[in-house]
């Protein structure tokens, strides 16, 4: 009877295991986020584009300019740099604000060489389809978060 119940249980684990194996990345908003840092990290245009709309939108900020590029310039870049790995660097992300049909994330990406951090507004919507996919991302460049800290301070 022992047998029977590990045996049963060893199938279940292992169902379950290739049910969540073959879910596809835009199936949940948390899927759609590993894919975006994996990206990241690895310089893997292919896991962007998985997850990315056609007409999204990546915007930034260059000193005092703001700077738009579409999805196909963002993967075209990216596929220059495949194989690329980041180093020294720290990525972290948190839900902002969440629905059943729009997720807010913020993806924190902090290197350890460099002064300064970058945050990443990442807006995720789910399409006609029910799947999950990036149509906006602001990144947000800090050059100093001592010196941020204190304009938010002074400006209360």
């Amino acid at each position: 009877m022992k047998l029977k119940a590990l045996v049963i249980l060893l199938l279940g684990i292992t169902i379950t295991n290739y049910a969540m194996a073959a879910e596809k990345p835009t199936a949940s908003h948390k899927s759609v986020i590993n894919y975006y840092i994996d990206s990241y990290m690895n310089s893997d245009y292919k896991k962007l584009k998985a997850v990315l709309s056609d007409d999204a939108i990546f915007t930034s900020n260059r000193d005092v300019r703001v700077i738009k590029h579409k999805a196909s310039e963002i993967l075209s870049q990216l596929k220059k740099n495949e194989g690329v790995v980041q180093r020294d660097c720290n990525i972290s992300s948190t839900i902002i604000s969440e629905t059943d049909a729009l997720v807010i994330a913020r993806v924190d990406i902090n290197y350890e060489l460099f002064d300064g951090a970058q945050q990443n507004f990442v807006v995720i919507e789910k399409n006609n389809d029910g799947d999950w996919k990036i149509t906006n991302v602001y990144k947000v460049f800090l050059s100093n978060e001592s010196e941020v800290k204190k304009l938010v301070a002074t400006s209360r």
